[in-house]
């Protein structure tokens, strides 16, 4: 079973896609597209607010113990004109979204009608917990707003023990995925595959 569709090849010549964030609050989702502006409607009818200035950061592997966790950023000028978001972020504080699920999905595209009428559902390929809020401001109007949230080997030493297999990689991302049925369980090799 491949993380794509059965419709979705790989190979054709036009192909895209969308990353996609939803964030669970006490309000309901808050669904964003990441990296490209717009208002983006998938195939179910949600609607998803796409904005060049979100960036999510790199997720990386425990070393030496410690799990970097990963988070996703707002950063924007503040208009003096404007409310101020950062603080309507501040006065809902992280209790608003801390211990929550944060999901993220894959929107695959197949041509250009399809930013406009998908075929395709979006996939979800992670889930993670939300954890902090962080508020920046930098000069006078320059702010950002940091939502962390937990790196996939946190508590490690806690022996959280999702092994490679079927029912460790659903615990991981959230659902049911056979992709792993088929992978070697031990390394034994009778003969020598070469020389």
């Amino acid at each position: 079973m491949s993380f794509f569709p059965d419709s979705f090849d790989p190979r054709d010549p036009i192909l895209g896609g969308l990353d996609l964030c939803e964030m669970d609050t006490q309000d309901g989702p808050a669904r964003f597209m990441i990296g490209a502006d717009g208002l983006f409607t998938d195939k179910r009818g949600r609607q998803w607010a796409g904005s060049q200035l979100i960036a999510v950061s790199s997720l990386g592997a425990a070393i030496g113990g410690a799990a970097p966790e990963g988070s996703i950023t707002l950063s924007y000028f503040q208009d003096p004109n404007a409310d101020d978001l950062a603080a309507q972020v501040r006065a809902l504080g992280v209790q608003y979204v801390a211990g929550r699920p944060i999901r993220f999905y894959f929107q695959p595209i197949r041509s250009h009608a399809e930013f406009y009428a998908p075929e395709l559902a979006p996939i979800r390929w992670m889930q993670r917990t939300m954890r902090t809020i962080t508020i920046r401001a930098t000069g006078a109007q320059n702010r950002s707003i940091t939502l962390g949230f937990e790196a996939w080997a946190e508590d490690r030493r806690a022996a959280r023990r999702i092994v490679l297999n079927t029912t460790g990689h659903a615990q991981l991302i959230g659902r049911a995925n056979p992709s792993l049925s088929f992978i070697p369980t031990n390394d034994l090799q009778d003969e020598k595959l070469y020389g």
